[in-house]
């Protein structure tokens, strides 16, 4: 602790901690990324054997059911839908307050701008 006056005490700092590790100073060779990539196609081609056996419905059933539901997406009716018309219409009156505050500081400058100018 570090005393600052009769009843003030600070603690004293840290020492600043030196990184862990080694320092980045060039992208991961070729091979280990090759190596990733190969390793998730094998993990989603496994992972998609593995759903088709384990499936509750048969193949006719889901592809019916996929239907319906990429169908519901297009018509709009879900959340998602609702969701990405919520933040469009935000993300347009955002960009209209943007513009309308952008043109009121325009204005504002070329007023000053005048004003010094006659001065």
């Amino acid at each position: 602790m570090i005393k600052i006056g009769e009843n003030d005490e600070v603690p004293a700092p840290k020492p600043v901690r030196k990184p862990r590790g080694k320092p980045y100073r060039s992208a991961p060779n070729v091979r280990s990324v090759s190596m990733l990539g190969i390793g998730m196609v094998i993990g989603a081609v496994v992972g998609a054997g593995v759903t088709l056996l384990l499936a509750p419905r048969t193949g006719r059933e889901m592809r019916r059911l996929i239907g319906d539901r990429a169908g519901t997406v297009r018509r709009g009716n879900g959340v998602w839908y609702k969701l990405g018309k919520e933040l469009r219409l935000a993300a347009a009156a955002k960009r209209k307050q943007l513009e309308r505050d952008e043109a009121r500081d325009r204005v504002r400058h070329n007023a000053e701008a005048k004003q010094v100018e006659t001065v």
